[in-house]
């Protein structure tokens, strides 16, 4: 595609089609543009999985959402305890991981974790 297809406001010189769009691309990127912007998620899917008295809870053991772009494990939960009020009970006895790992409940999630609470256990 030329430079006059792609802006109509291109005008045809004397020189040859590459050079018109290569100085096309120059003048462009001296404005300010950039051409190798990377993309910015707004939302992120992930999977949450919930174990023991939880899953009783919440009636599933696993389920997949979207949550915001830098939305943290608390606000993760935060999410659920509002669907299920007795969820948020259980919140200072809990451990949750994100991706098989524990994790501080300020760490934010990225797509394709994998969230997991686990109620408080006991043993002996």
């Amino acid at each position: 595609m030329t430079c006059e297809e792609k802006n109509p406001r291109c005008k045809p010189g004397a020189r040859g089609t590459r050079e018109r769009e290569a100085e096309h691309r120059l003048k462009l990127v001296l404005l300010g543009y950039n051409f190798q912007m990377a993309q910015v998620a707004t939302k992120v899917r992930v999977r949450i999985l919930f174990f023991g008295q939880l899953r009783e809870l919440v009636g599933v053991a696993e389920e997949s959402g979207e949550l915001p772009a830098g939305a943290t494990l608390a606000q993760v939960f935060e999410r659920y305890a509002e669907r299920f009020p007795k969820l948020a009970g259980f919140r200072n006895s809990m451990v949750v991981s994100r991706n098989q790992e524990f994790a501080a409940w300020d760490t934010p999630v990225s797509a394709g974790d994998e969230i997991a609470f686990l109620p408080p256990v006991s043993g002996g």
